[in-house]
């Protein structure tokens, strides 16, 4: 039965933020009270002045065993601002889960892609016209891990889906750690490199005379992205 439970959780959706506090700073890190999430899992860290006026002072990475661990938040970076100097510490609340119903979708083709929205309504659902004109900016035809999180850093996005063969996988995206799956029928007749949008070519860098212009395999190449560590 317990086993049972813990597949059912792990095919949900994660979209309801945890809130949680730090109780001992480690290091480059902290202990928060418990929580229950997964290993991966960002959000931020909320320094309250007082009761009317707070700030984001880091992004949380979830490490585990009620563990966090600290990271830049520089979603809100602006170059002709100082940066605050405000270090996490206890009491600071955490919020992990941060943006996570604001998301992304990967996948092959418009099929694939209309057939997996439409039965997620309640997801804001980012165009991934979007995504493809930033790598057309950075001359990236093929998606890195740092894409995404530029990406997100800029859209206020929480999480990427990623349509591979026979499910959905959401993951966190600022350190693509998946953190559920959905079993999801997903054509592969048609498929569009390196992902579907209506940006018709994604050009890579004028110097880049060398390195490769297009993933080879579109399952392959976004189940690897997703494993790597």
């Amino acid at each position: 039965m317990i086993r049972l439970l813990f597949s059912i959780l792990l095919s949900l959706p994660i979209w309801a933020q945890i809130h949680t506090t730090i109780t001992k700073i480690e290091g480059s890190g902290a202990k928060i009270e418990p929580v229950q999430a997964i290993k991966g899992m960002s959000g931020i860290v909320i320094h309250h002045f007082d009761a009317d006026h707070s700030t984001i002072v880091a992004r949380a990475i979830y490490q585990g065993s009620d563990t966090i661990t600290f990271d830049v938040y520089d979603a809100l970076a602006q170059e002709s601002l100082p940066k605050p100097k405000i270090l996490p510490q206890v009491g600071d609340e955490v919020i992990l889960g941060y943006l996570y119903d604001r998301s992304l979708l990967i996948a092959p083709n418009l099929q694939s892609y209309q057939h997996y929205v439409a039965a997620h309504p309640d997801i804001q659902w980012l165009h991934p016209d979007l995504f493809a004109v930033e790598l057309s900016k950075a001359r990236h035809p093929i998606p890195q891990k740092e894409d995404f999180k530029n990406f997100c850093n800029k859209f206020a996005t929480g999480t990427i889906h990623f349509a591979l063969k026979d499910r959905v996988v959401e993951a966190d995206c600022y350190t693509l750690a998946p953190l559920h799956h959905e079993s999801f029928p997903v054509d592969q007749t048609k498929v569009k490199l390196p992902f579907y949008s209506r940006i018709k070519e994604i050009e890579s860098s004028i110097f880049d005379f060398f390195g490769q212009k297009e993933i080879p395999d579109y399952f392959g190449y976004y189940s690897h992205l997703l494993e790597a560590k």
